[in-house]
C-alpha cells in the first residue's frame, strides 16, 4: 500500500511510519521539520520537507507517488502555543486540512484525519462522544481554543466531503505518551513531567487526562487505515484509565525522586477529559496497556 504521511518526523507520526514500513509499505513523509525532526524519519520511508499549507507541496509528494491512504497528523501543537501564537494555530491547522482534502480528491486517496479530544472545547459531560457537543469560551478571554476549535472546523470539514462521496475517517488520539515525546515548554504533559526538575503541575492539578500508550494507538491506527466502510466515522483511541494532574506527579516524582511544586494554570484548561471508547469496538481495538506499566517502560 502507498500511503503519505504528514507530519512524520514528529512524535506520533514517526512512530506510525516505523509501524508501515515494518509491515512492507511504501511510505512518503511530508514535514516542514517546525516540531519534527528528520532524524526520527524511518530510513525506508521518503521524505519531503515542505508546507501542508502549500498545494505545491503536496504535489511534490504525491505527484509520483499517488498514494492510496493519506494520514494527515500536520498541526501546530503544544498548548502554551495556542493562546500566544493563535493566528499560526489556525492558519496551518485549517488550511492544511483543507489542502489534505484537495489532495485526497485529486489522487483519489482514502483521508484519515487526526483530530483531537480539544475538538470539544471545555465540554463537562464526560465520556467525549461523538454526540458530544463543543464548548468554547468568548474569543475575548483568550485563544486557547484556536486549537480545538481549528480541530473541530476540521471535522467539519471532513465530514462535508465525506457526504460527498470521499473516504474520510477520524481519528482523535487522547492524551498520547511515550518515546519521542518532547518535554520542553511546548512539549506534552508525561515528557514535561519526566524531564523537569521540580515537576510543575499546573492550578491546583486536579484537573483529569486518560493517558494512553504509544504503542497501543499505533495499533488502533492501523486498524483504521485497514477497515472498510468507516467514511465519516470518528473514533477516540484513548484509554479510559483517569487520573489526576498531581497525581501523576506524584507518581513520576518518586519514580524520578523529584520534587513537586504548583504553578499558574494554563488558560481554558478542561477539568476533565474522558474519552467515550464504545466506537471503537467496530475496528476490534481497545488500549492494553496501563499507565503503570506504561511509565514502567518509558523510564
Amino acid at each position: 500500500m502507498r500511503i503519505l504521511v504528514t507530519g512524520g518526523a514528529g512524535f506520533l507520526g514517526s512512530h506510525l511510519v516505523d509501524a508501515l514500513v515494518a509491515r512492507g509499505d511504501e511510505i512518503v513523509v511530508l514535514d516542514d521539520l517546525s516540531r519534527g525532526d528528520e532524524s526520527q524519519v524511518n530510513p525506508g520511508a521518503k521524505f519531503i520537507q515542505g508546507d501542508v499549507r502549500s498545494f505545491s507541496d503536496w504535489k511534490k509528494a504525491c505527484e509520483d507517488f499517488n498514494p492510496d491512504v493519506i494520514h494527515h497528523l500536520a498541526a501546530i501543537n503544544g498548548t502554551r502555543r495556542f493562546h500566544k501564537e493563535a493566528d499560526l494555530v489556525v492558519d496551518v491547522n485549517v488550511n492544511g486540512t483543507r489542502m489534505s482534502l484537495r489532495a485526497a480528491k485529486k489522487y483519489k486517496a482514502t483521508l484519515i484525519f487526526y483530530s483531537s479530544p480539544e475538538a470539544f472545547g471545555e465540554q463537562e459531560n464526560m465520556p467525549l462522544r461523538n454526540e458530544s457537543t463543543s464548548v468554547f469560551t468568548p474569543a475575548h478571554l483568550h485563544q486557547r481554543h484556536s486549537y480545538g476549535a481549528s480541530k473541530h472546523i476540521g471535522e467539519l470539514l471532513c465530514q462535508f466531503e465525506s457526504r460527498k462521496g470521499l473516504d474520510v475517517r477520524i481519528v482523535r488520539p487522547c492524551n498520547v505518551y511515550g518515546p519521542r515525546l518532547r518535554g520542553d515548554d511546548n512539549g506534552q504533559v508525561v515528557s514535561m513531567m519526566m524531564e523537569s526538575n521540580p515537576i510543575v503541575v499546573h492550578g491546583d492539578g486536579l484537573q483529569t487526562r486518560s493517558l494512553t500508550w504509544i504503542y497501543d494507538v499505533i495499533e488502533g491506527l492501523l486498524k483504521v487505515n485497514d477497515s472498510s466502510n468507516l467514511s465519516g466515522k470518528a473514533f477516540n483511541l484513548g484509554s479510559n484509565q483517569e487520573i489526576s494532574m498531581v497525581d501523576l506527579a506524584t507518581i513520576i516524582g518518586e519514580l524520578r525522586g523529584v520534587e513537586i511544586v504548583h504553578g499558574e494554570s494554563n488558560h481554558g484548561d478542561s477539568k476533565r477529559r474522558l474519552p467515550d471508547i464504545s466506537m471503537n469496538d467496530e475496528i476490534d481495538w481497545h488500549a492494553k496497556t496501563s499507565l503503570e506499566d506504561g511509565l514502567a517502560q518509558l523510564l
